[in-house]
């Protein structure tokens, strides 16, 4: 059985029997006691296989996974265990959560990854933070993955790492994503309709488009989608955010709130996802080398606010998101660079309640050269296009 299997073939078989007893560490444990609970892994400085988890359920039950599995194979280390026993309902959560886990480790390490759902597990019900480092070394490949999640109150972060390390050709390459959903203060929820991230899976899309290696640009579009789709799946619609607000709801219908089914008819342009912050990067680079094969940077951001003239009875909402991609490649003797930047920004101005106009505006930057080439030029795009709509 190849190494990569065990781990994920470690996590099947807990899967399949739950913490009946949660004093039970099943465990053949040759590690000292002075070594730190979670292990330092880094791209390249570590032998063997293994697995440290973190993970607490909404129940408020924390439960601690810890695999060891040595350069030939074997067994060093098992121990599982949590705060105290278990409910029938905690364990069926857990079960369900190392067999997604074990699932989604497995296509990823092997590339076989259907991108949109790597981190399906941070979405199961009853699964709130989680901290997870899991590293196999399968010969001449070592690989690496850390992902984070902070589920509870309003916000939400996640976090991850995924590392490669070829050691037949001296290849490295790290890819790495930070994602933060900002909580709304009250007086922002009637901005919101019906949730829809398409709009930033689009733009992933779109700037993975150009690196030079496609089938690589589409599997870290998958990466990079599959966190998106985790760090927004428990956002909540507008309506449901209305109805949390109790009292001031109605309120919020009556004199702004109408925008809601306005926006989601021939108007819908304001994105309906609660405000956010993103970063990604990608890396390669051979060992020796003093240039990178290719190196990536990507941050998308979305701000939104409103206001309420009392004077005029005017009321305002605004939203600003902006993309803006860095990428490098070194072809043969020349390197490429390229950089997008799109700026989107709409406002709606209300009178009484009722949407009265809305201004529109997208401007983009493209700009793309290559250095090192005898007569090679700086090309340039810009697009701007501004609308106003009127009732």
């Amino acid at each position: 059985m190849a190494i990569q299997n065990n781990v994920t073939s470690l996590l099947s078989q807990l899967a399949k029997q739950p913490m009946t007893d949660t004093a039970r560490q099943p465990s053949l444990s040759q590690v000292s006691d002075d070594e730190p609970v979670r292990s330092t892994v880094s791209q390249k400085s570590f032998s063997g296989s293994g697995l440290d988890l973190e993970l607490t359920l909404a129940s408020g039950q924390e439960i601690k996974l810890s695999i060891r599995i040595n350069q030939a194979g074997g067994l060093s280390q098992l121990e599982l265990a949590s705060d105290s026993e278990l409910s029938i309902a905690d364990q069926e959560k857990l079960s369900e959560f190392l067999k997604q886990l074990s699932s989604s480790v497995a296509d990823l390490f092997k590339g076989k990854s259907n991108g949109s759902d790597t981190f399906k597990f941070a979405n199961l019900k009853g699964i709130e933070d989680i901290e997870l480092n899991v590293y196999q070394d399968n010969g001449n490949e070592k690989q690496s993955l850390t992902f984070d999640k902070e589920g509870r109150g309003s916000g939400r972060k996640i976090e991850a790492l995924w590392t490669e390390y070829d050691r037949a050709n001296g290849v490295e390459e790290t890819h790495d994503f930070s994602l933060t959903k900002q909580a709304k203060r009250d007086d922002q929820t009637a901005i919101y309709g019906q949730m829809n991230y398409q709009w930033l899976l689009d733009q992933v899309d779109s700037a993975m488009g150009v690196m030079d290696d496609k089938q690589q640009g589409k599997q870290l579009a998958g990466f990079f989608k599959s966190g998106i789709q985790a760090l927004f799946s428990t956002a909540s619609s507008g309506s449901q955010l209305l109805q949390q607000l109790g009292a001031s709801a109605q309120q919020a219908k009556e004199v702004i709130g109408r925008s809601i089914q306005i926006l989601a008819s021939e108007h819908k342009q304001m994105n309906a996802l609660p405000d956010f912050n993103m970063s990604f990067s990608s890396q390669r680079q051979t060992q020796g080398s003093s240039l990178n094969e290719y190196q990536l940077g990507m941050t998308i951001s979305q701000n939104s606010d409103q206001g309420k003239n009392d004077q005029t009875d005017e009321s305002y909402q605004t939203q600003n998101r902006r993309l803006r991609m860095d990428y490098q490649s070194a072809r043969q003797q020349a390197i490429y660079e390229y950089t997008w930047t799109r700026d989107e920004s709409i406002r709606n101005v209300f009178e009484g309640g009722n949407l009265a106009s809305t201004h529109y505006r997208i401007e983009e930057r493209i700009q793309s050269q290559l250095l090192g080439e005898i007569g090679s030029e700086n090309q340039l795009e810009y697009k701007d296009r501004d609308d106003q709509y009127f009732k």
